[in-house]
């Protein structure tokens, strides 16, 4: 093949190949757009179900006024008309209220007549008198305004000084409360003084009687021992009751190791006379003794179940028993004697503690009563001062008052000898007006006595009966309004939240087609939930708000009939609106909606509003009005 004819194929290979591109991209499918203009529009939502009509709730009628029943016209079961009078209160009081309005009514017109009549002689004479007793009674407020002032400074003055002696440390300023203070500081001295001085002989004898009773102790434990190791005792002391002999040498050997630490303590007393150690030298000498005491005690026992013999005659053993005896004798009575030195020192500490609490006590009061005294000057003090501004006030206030009524009581005089003016005219006929409307409201509260039947209806119950007293506004009368009924509607769960009470309600009767329309409202909104195979509603009650005289229709409404109720649960007027199928629901990121511009199109985001009625919804961002927005697609 030569290059020519390669060149030459390559060519036609081209234009086919480009006929056949042309021709595929004539034949691409075109896409039509259906799209809608953004309008300013009046979007309604409603909400539409239907429901029964029944007789609606008793009427319950209250008297407005407090008081006892005094009749009752009507008995259950009774039919009534509108403006029958039901019930009355005994309102006897009132109607003396009435007149008593009456009479004022009657007097402010007799002023207003007087009033345009002119002053008489004697009313100028009277005029004048009160202008003179005004003017008199100025003065003596001025005068006592002055008296006042004097009064005041020479209080403040007194109170300055009483306050100044007690803060003052000169000994010529002296009050009652400081001295009180010196005399209680000397008597606690001289307290504290005279005890510490007891404690001190106390202490100093109690060491000195530790000392003395010890030496006691010693010998008794000496006869003890010389006792119960005398040979011509050993083989017969206590044979007839061994045991005394072991107590007697068992509580003596305690009583050597008591000794001893009575003997310690009573050295470490002596080196540090202090209230501690002698009071425990006391106390150590005081058990030695007591066990001293026992074992002399079982010793004498023992010598009592001792045998005589040839070796141990009764003399000898007598001997022994009044030895052990006599040591008895000194043993009790250095017990005694320790008791006695604790005792007194331990008397002489609580009298100390005592009568020196008792006279910080009387030191503590003098210095409270000094600050009370203190305290009650400054606040003398500052009351003299405060209370001395009130009174001036006062009496300046009581000044400015006379002053005013005097210049009061001559506009007063001026104007009984000036000539009426209008203005007083004015006030004249605003009290004849004030009156009327006493009397208007007397008149009120009288109507306020009685029930009266707000509509047709019939009696079902009477609460109360004559001559009992009902609170204000407790229900005295219930009664069924003829024609007076109310529609029951389920509302699903998911239109229950755009339902109010109050919104507005259209509403049709199967009975009479759909061309009669009736007004109505929402009135009640059950809050509990009502199941209904296992679908969640909730108890709406629609009720009318059109009267007979407005339908005529509403007399020959029956309970039982079907409603079909149309609830109005918000409107927007002149909002921009689309179509809800211009919307596209991106899940997660928003909503959307598709502009077209020229021949094609742009994405946009949207925030919407209200969704209402006829398939639109409100538009609060994203587009503007007069914007195209698709709403389908279609490829031919």
């Amino acid at each position: 093949m030569t290059i020519k004819k390669a060149i030459i194929i390559l060519v036609v290979l081209v234009l086919v190949g480009g006929l056949v591109a042309f021709a595929m991209l004539g034949n691409k499918p075109k896409t039509i757009y259906t799209a809608v203009s953004i309008e300013k529009k009046d979007i309604i939502q409603t909400v539409s179900e239907t429901g029964t009509i029944k007789s609606a709730n008793e009427i319950q009628l209250s008297f407005l006024n407090s008081g006892k029943i005094e009749k009752i016209n009507f008995n259950v079961g009774d039919k009534i008309l509108k403006d029958d009078i039901i019930a009355g209160l005994d309102c006897s009081d009132l109607y003396i209220r009435k007149e008593e309005s009456k009479a004022n009514v009657d007097v402010a017109r007799a002023n207003h007549n007087k009033l345009l009549a002119g002053a008489t002689k004697e009313d100028i004479n009277i005029s004048k008198a009160g202008l003179q007793q005004a003017k008199t009674a100025y003065e003596a407020a001025e005068k006592e305004l002055e008296k006042n002032k004097l009064s005041v400074n020479e209080n403040i003055a007194q109170t300055a000084k009483i306050l100044a002696d007690l803060k003052s440390s000169e000994p010529s300023t002296v009050t009652a409360a400081e001295q009180a203070i010196i005399n209680a500081e000397i008597a606690l001295k001289n307290t504290k003084s005279t005890y510490q001085s007891t404690i001190d002989n106390y202490t100093e004898n109690g060491l000195i009687v530790v000392e003395d009773k010890l030496s006691i102790a010693n010998n008794a434990l000496d006869e003890i021992d010389r006792t119960i190791n005398d040979e011509d005792l050993k083989n017969y002391i206590s044979v007839r009751n061994i045991s005394y002999l072991h107590s007697t040498e068992s509580a003596y050997t305690d009583a050597l190791d008591l000794l001893a630490a009575a003997q310690s303590s009573l050295e470490a007393a002596k080196n540090e006379r202090i209230y501690n150690n002698i009071t425990k030298a006391l106390y150590d000498a005081g058990k030695a003794l007591d066990k001293i005491f026992s074992s002399l005690s079982y010793c004498y026992s023992a010598l009592e179940y001792t045998v005589t013999s040839s070796v141990l005659t009764q003399t000898s053993l007598d001997i022994f028993k009044a030895s052990i005896s006599a040591d008895q004798t000194l043993t009790a009575a250095a017990i005694s004697s320790v008791k006695t030195a604790k005792q007194n020192i331990e008397t002489a500490l609580i009298n100390y503690e005592t009568y020196t609490a008792s006279a910080e006590n009387i030191l503590s009061q003098a210095l409270a009563a000094y600050d009370d005294s203190l305290r009650l000057a400054e606040n003398n003090y500052s009351s003299a001062q405060i209370n001395g501004e009130q009174q001036i006030t006062t009496a300046q206030s009581r000044t400015d008052s006379a002053f005013e009524a005097w210049q009061v009581a001559q506009s007063r005089y001026n104007q009984v000898v000036a000539p009426v003016n209008r203005h007083d005219i004015s006030v004249s006929l605003a009290r004849i007006k004030q009156a009327e409307a006493s009397l208007a409201s007397a008149n009120k509260n009288i109507d306020n006595c009685f029930i009266k039947a707000p509509i047709n209806g019939t009696i079902t119950k009477i609460n109360f009966e004559i001559g009992e007293q009902p609170g204000i506004g407790s229900p005295v009368i219930s009664m069924l309004g003829s024609n007076n009924y109310e529609i029951d509607v389920l509302i699903s769960e998911a239109d229950i939240t755009k339902i109010n009470r109050d919104d507005f309600a259209s509403i049709t009767l199967d009975a009479f087609g759909e061309d009669i329309i009736f007004l109505g409202k929402v009135d009640f909104i059950e809050p509990a939930e009502t199941v209904i195979q296992d679908v969640i509603y909730y108890l709406v009650t629609i009720i009318f708000t059109e009267s007979k005289e407005k339908n005529a229709f509403l007399s020959n409404v029956k309970s039982g009939m079907t409603a079909n109720i149309d609830i109005t649960t918000d409107k927007k007027e002149n909002v921009l609106a689309m179509p809800v199928r211009a919307i596209v629901d991106k899940n997660g990121q928003g909503k959307f909606t598709r502009v077209l511009i020229g021949e094609n199109i742009e994405e946009r985001q949207i925030t919407l509003g209200l969704r209402g009625d006829g398939g639109l919804v409100e538009v609060l961002s994203g587009v503007k009005e007069g914007e195209k927005v698709v709403t389908y697609i279609k490829e031919e």
